[in-house]
């Protein structure tokens, strides 16, 4: 019965992905320079006078590069070298200074010249797909620039670990170490090079000594300069989707050879499964260290999380998880994605189950292609 349910999840995941998500964003998502819009409204017309954000171009230039490597659309590629080829012209040190820029222009010019931790792990991402995709020099090339800055500029040599931006900015967060974890995995996997595997043994070092809180099992979010929990109820704060996410990233760790045990991945996993899901087995925004609920609104991207925590307990073989990825990515189609134009999304509900967002952002494309991917290849025996 489980594998029939997981058959069915993926083969809609699958068709959603297809035949309606990448033919709509690889067109009316795409502007005449190849660059990817921010945002569209749910009937798909594009926002053409909002500024958008470099993490969002580089997502979108992931998507299509991805579709391209599995052959899941065949523009993709097509989408994917118009679209690097405008992030690389308009993102990267388009004033002069090394490193990519926060935030552009509806006609990407440069609008925010901050230099972005997030931001460079999700460059850093889409370069590493990109690169698989077309063997391009010029991507590995900017990821050996973007990875020095980051080391020259934005390394703390206190703490550890990368600070926010520059010019600097507190809280400090776990979010981008995580993605740049996620960055070079990737790089390591599709290159083999020493220097992603060390970087990505240091975000999980991080995870370990800094990060992850051994007494309640939880993933803090927000720091202080020195990576302590921030002070007040900023410390308090965790998110069940990220500890999903850190469970499926420390495994992917594991088999790249830059992690060790299971121990906290396992606890972070049952923490979230434990105190983050409401009554339809979805994740909540948010809770505290102590389980509590705080934020019982549900974003997007923390069920694509949900899927990618269940499908890998599902490879380490806990009975259930397999259904239960299905069972979350049946639900997500027939709420999230059931919008009245096809391939829209709605990003966020309330505690109630009412639509909370009244457009619909490209960034979260990027948590619905890996989730469905991973529950794809799992469904393939992968």
């Amino acid at each position: 019965m489980s594998a029939a349910l997981v058959q069915q999840a993926a083969g809609r995941a699958r068709a959603w992905l297809v035949d309606q998500a990448l033919p709509f964003w690889g067109t009316a998502g795409v502007d005449d320079q190849g660059g990817f819009h921010e945002k569209t409204d749910f009937a798909g017309q594009p926002d053409l006078t909002c500024p958008r954000r470099m993490r969002v171009q580089a997502r979108q230039l992931y998507v299509f590069s991805e579709a391209a490597v599995r052959g899941w659309w065949g523009p993709a590629r097509a989408v994917a070298d118009r679209g690097f080829d405008t992030f690389a012209r308009t993102c990267w040190a388009p004033d002069g200074q090394p490193g990519f820029v926060h935030l552009l222009t509806p006609d990407l010019t440069p609008l925010d010249p901050k230099r972005d931790a997030y931001d460079h792990a999700f460059g850093l991402f889409a370069l590493a797909w990109y690169y698989k995709a077309t063997g391009a020099p010029r991507a590995l090339t900017l990821a050996h620039e973007a990875l020095d800055f980051m080391q020259d500029r934005l390394a703390d040599g206190n703490a550890g670990g990368f600070v926010e931006s520059v010019p600097p900015a507190l809280p400090r967060r776990a979010d981008p170490h995580m993605h740049l974890l996620e960055a070079m995995l990737a790089w390591s996997e599709f290159t083999g090079q020493a220097r992603f595997l060390d970087i990505a043994r240091r975000m999980t070092g991080l995870f370990h000594t800094h990060f992850f809180d051994r007494a309640t099992g939880t993933l803090g979010e927000y720091f202080g300069p020195d990576l302590t929990p921030a002070a007040g109820a900023d410390g308090q704060v965790t998110m069940p989707g990220h500890h999903f996410e850190w469970n499926w990233l420390l495994a992917w760790a594991r088999a790249r050879g830059a992690d060790q045990g299971r121990e906290a991945a396992d606890r972070l996993y049952a923490f979230a499964r434990g105190c983050g899901l409401d009554a339809l087995g979805l994740a909540i925004d948010e809770t505290d260290r102590n389980g509590a609920q705080v934020r019982a609104s549900r974003r997007a991207w923390p069920q694509t999380e949900l899927i990618k925590a269940h499908i890998n307990k599902a490879r380490e073989g806990l009975e259930g998880a397999a259904e239960a990825a299905a069972d979350v990515t049946i639900t997500f189609l027939d709420s999230y994605l059931a919008t009245d134009a096809p391939g829209l999304w709605m990003d966020q509900f309330d505690a109630e189950g009412r639509g909370m967002t009244g457009y619909v952002p490209a960034s979260t494309l990027y948590h619905i292609v890996v989730a469905f991917r991973e529950l794809m290849l799992f469904a393939e025996g992968g």
